[in-house]
């Protein structure tokens, strides 16, 4: 019988190297889909986080705003002059705004709050959108009164009556102004460089906040916008005559 010869001559190296270059070719792909996953993974969770910074802090300075109030409105004990003519908002520019609010005050056991928002222009925190909401002093009897806590020398007491919070940082304020002012009838109020005039100022019922926020993250996604129209309803309820025009 003839002896059946086995073939043991295995793989060849061209075969070796075709299988790696084979194998390479599925790693560097995967590797690259991967990769690409990842960055898009962390742009996507980068600029959910814009959003929902951005819409936190619309929504709280929304809040307040509605709640801006003149401080006759809430003293009931012959107010004094001051008081009598203060109106709601004190201060209005494209980047800062004051006004006093009727906020946490069931009873007004507390009297308006006098908030400021200011967004940082150098620094180590430019970009950075601040809310300062003040008490007013205790024991007025003809009007609300408030300290300086950001004075040299403010008392401890005075001090623990302002809340500071930072509301977002990374704010842009090289487009659309991040406050803007409308009377009444919806015209709108275009402060000067130094903001709105005493005369506009008592004519505000509505703002406009254009919130532009971008991303420090190194992902770096496009920057967010959110815009949101608030009206001053508590104001508005005792416009005098012919400050709305």
């Amino acid at each position: 019988m003839r002896a059946v010869r086995r073939r043991d001559s295995g793989t060849t190296l061209t075969e070796m190297l075709v299988v790696m270059l084979i194998f390479g070719i599925v790693v560097a792909a995967t590797a690259s889909v991967t990769i690409s996953m990842t960055r898009t993974n962390g742009q996507n969770i980068a600029r959910q986080d814009l959003v929902d910074q951005a819409r936190t802090a619309v929504e709280r300075m929304s809040k307040t705003a509605r709640t801006a109030i003149k401080p006759s409105q809430l003293f009931t004990q012959g107010c004094n002059t001051a008081c009598a003519d203060a109106d709601a908002f004190l201060q209005g520019t494209a980047t800062s705004m004051q006004f006093y609010a009727n906020l946490d005050n069931a009873g007004n056991v507390v009297g308006p709050s006098r908030i400021t928002y200011t967004i940082e222009a150098s620094g180590a925190g430019a970009g950075v959108l601040v809310e300062k909401v003040q008490r007013p002093d205790p024991g007025g009897t003809n009007g609300y009164t408030y300290c300086n806590p950001d004075a040299a020398g403010a008392t401890a007491l005075c001090k623990s009556r302002q809340t500071v919070r930072r509301l977002v940082a990374g704010v842009d304020t090289s487009g659309p102004a991040v406050f803007q002012y409308f009377k009444g009838d919806g015209a709108k109020l275009t402060p000067s460089a130094s903001g709105l005039s005493p005369t506009d100022l008592e004519k505000v019922l509505g703002i406009e906040i254009t919130l532009t926020v971008r991303s420090a993250s190194t992902t770096a996604p496009q920057p967010v916008t959110y815009i949101q129209h608030v009206t001053l309803p508590n104001a508005q309820a005792v416009m005098q005559t012919g400050k709305d025009t």
